[in-house]
C-alpha cells in the first residue's frame, strides 16, 4: 500500500492527462479481465465481480477519480456482456439488473472514497513538504545568525586585545576569541544527512579549527599538520574536542617554541567504539612553572572538558620524538 501511495504522490504534480488516465484504466481492466478468465476456468459464471474491486481501487489510488471511473464503467459493461447470463448479450433480468446497479453504486462509491483519500494524502504531503522547507530555512537562518554572533564577539575580543597594553591580557583575550571561533565553526559542520541535525563530521570540524589557528595565531616558523580519520560524532562531543585541541595547540604555540620554529601534529583515530585525539609538538618540552600565566588555566580547562566527555587526558613528554609535549585524549563511546 505504501508503494502505491508513493506512486500516486509522484504522479500528483502532473497536469491532467487523459492519455495517462486511459492507460492506467486499461491496465486495471486488463488485470480484472485476467482474474475473471482464471475464475471461469474452474467455476464459470461464479462471482461475476471477482477481481473488479481491487483493481478499480488500485486505478483510483494511483491516478485519481477519472481513471477509476473509466475502469469501473468498462468493467461493468464487460461483466454485463460476457459474464451475466445470457452471455455475449445485453439482455438482463430485473434481478440481475438490480445486482448490476448495486455493484455499480458500490464501485463508484469506492472510487469516490479512494479519490478523496488520495486528495487528502496529497494535500498533507504537500503541507509536510512546505513545513520541512520552512523549518530548513529557519534552521539555516538561526545557524547563520548564531555563527555571526560568535564571530562578532570574537572580533570584539581580538580588537580589545590589540588595544590593551598588557601582553598577558592580550593573550587571554585572544585565547577567549579562539574558543568562541571554535564554537562557531561547529554550526558550519553539522552533518545534514543525519536525522536530527545533532551530529558533526569531526575531521572536517577539526580541519576548520586548524585552518583558523594557522591564519590567526601561528607564526610563519611553526607548522601544524592534521591526520584525522573520517568520523561523525555528536555536536556536543565535537565542541569539547575542538576546544581541547584549540587549547593544546594554543599552549604549544605560546610556550613550546621560544625560537619561533617547530612543528605541531594532530592525529585523530578510532579506538573500538571510541576515539583517540593526539596533539604533539617538538618544542622545548612541558614546563609547569608558576610564572607561565595562562598555561595552568588552559590545562585546567582541558581537564574539565575531558571530564565532561568521561574521557581521559594525559599530558606528557613527546613519545615519537626526542623532545616536546604530547597531549592524548581518549574519548569513550558517548551515550545517545
Amino acid at each position: 500500500m505504501n508503494v502505491v501511495v508513493d506512486l500516486s504522490l509522484r504522479l500528483a504534480g502532473r497536469k491532467p492527462d487523459l492519455g495517462a488516465d486511459l492507460l492506467i484504466a486499461a491496465a486495471a481492466i486488463g488485470l480484472a479481465t485476467a482474474g475473471r478468465l482464471v475464475v471461469d476456468i474452474f467455476a464459470p459464471g461464479v462471482a461475476p465481480f471477482a477481481f473488479v474491486f481491487p483493481f478499480i481501487i488500485l486505478a483510483s489510488l494511483v491516478a485519481g477519480a477519472r481513471a477509476g471511473m473509466i475502469a469501473a464503467t468498462a468493467c461493468l459493461i464487460l461483466i454485463w456482456y460476457f459474464v451475466i447470463p445470457p452471455t455475449r448479450s445485453f439482455e438482463i433480468s430485473a434481478t440481475q439488473a438490480i445486482g448490476l446497479l448495486v455493484a455499480a453504486f458500490s464501485l463508484f462509491l469506492a472510487v469516490a472514497v479512494i479519490s478523496a483519500f488520495r486528495s487528502t494524502a496529497l494535500r498533507l504531503r504537500e503541507e509536510e513538504r512546505r513545513h520541512v522547507e520552512f523549518l530548513s530555512l529557519a534552521l539555516r537562518e538561526v545557524d547563520h545568525r548564531t555563527r555571526n554572533n560568535f564571530q562578532i564577539a570574537a572580533s570584539l575580543l581580538i580588537s580589545r586585545a590589540m588595544s590593551h597594553a598588557d601582553p598577558d591580557v592580550q593573550d587571554e583575550l585572544r585565547a577567549a576569541a579562539g574558543r568562541l571561533q571554535s564554537l562557531a565553526s561547529v554550526y558550519s559542520n553539522l552533518a545534514l544527512s543525519s536525522a536530527d541535525l545533532t551530529t558533526v563530521l569531526l575531521h572536517d570540524h577539526l580541519r576548520d579549527v586548524c585552518d583558523r589557528i594557522r591564519e590567526a595565531m601561528l607564526p610563519p616558523g611553526i607548522t601544524l599538520s592534521l591526520d584525522a580519520e573520517p568520523m561523525q560524532v555528536a555536536a556536543k562531543t565535537a565542541v569539547a574536542i575542538a576546544l581541547i585541541v584549540n587549547e593544546a595547540i594554543t599552549n604549544a604555540t605560546k610556550h613550546a617554541f621560544p625560537g619561533g620554529l617547530g612543528d605541531i601534529a594532530l592525529w585523530v583515530r578510532r579506538e573500538g567504539d571510541g576515539l583517540v585525539v593526539t596533539i604533539e609538538d617538538n618544542g622545548v618540552g612541558r614546563t609547569d612553572a608558576p610564572s607561565e600565566k595562562g598555561h595552568g588555566s588552559g590545562a585546567s580547562l582541558m581537564q574539565l572538558l575531558a571530564r565532561s566527555l568521561h574521557a581521559t587526558l594525559e599530558i606528557s613528554a613527546g613519545s615519537t620524538i626526542d623532545q616536546g609535549t604530547r597531549c592524548e585524549l581518549r574519548v569513550p563511546a558517548q551515550p545517545d
